[in-house]
């Protein structure tokens, strides 16, 4: 006695759903894989250049990213280290009052009533740990630029202008405007 032979829809039928079920056995597997953790005070991780700096230098203080391919000197390493190593203190006390306020701010979100008075309070604080981070990180990188030639100020200069129109292209392209 011979078999007949199966229609190819039942055949095709059978291989998705042999296939459906080998997915969903798979993907508490694939959903179990650990995901790395986001950097930065926002994050709950280190802040820049609070951990071991991708580059290979070990320590809190590492080459900054957007120094890293200027061909810095040991001397001009030394410094760059002194002036975050000097500035340190400062970023942590301004990332803990950062969060500080947030928390604030949460915890003021999640009560029955509005304090207006306390959210107005934390919110000025936030918005002052912010400012104090932004005015700290630009007269950081004033220093750290003064540390360099002014061959490596140049090419400072336009990797930055070239990441700028990148920038400005991406977002042209997003927004529906012309792309060059």
């Amino acid at each position: 006695m011979t078999r007949a032979a199966a229609p190819t829809s039942e055949l095709s039928g059978l291989r998705a759903a042999i296939a459906f079920s080998i997915c969903l056995l798979a993907a508490p597997a694939v959903l179990a894989q650990p995901m790395p953790l986001p950097h930065g005070p926002m994050h709950g991780g280190p802040p820049f250049g609070q951990m071991h700096e991708p580059d290979g230098e070990p320590g809190p203080f590492g080459t900054p990213p957007f120094l890293r391919d200027l061909g810095l000197s040991d001397a001009q390493n030394d410094r760059i280290f002194t002036i975050l190593h000097s500035e340190a203190p400062r970023r942590r006390a301004l990332d803990i009052a950062e969060r500080k306020a947030d928390e604030t701010l949460r915890a003021l979100a999640a009560a029955p009533a509005l304090d207006g008075a306390a959210a107005s309070a934390a919110a000025q604080a936030l918005g002052q740990a912010i400012a104090g981070q932004e005015l700290l990180r630009l007269q950081t990188r004033a220093q750290l630029k003064a540390v360099l030639t002014s061959d490596q100020r140049a090419q400072l200069d336009a990797l930055h202008d070239g990441a700028r129109n990148a920038d400005n292209e991406r977002n042209s392209v997003q927004q529906g405007g012309p792309s060059k």
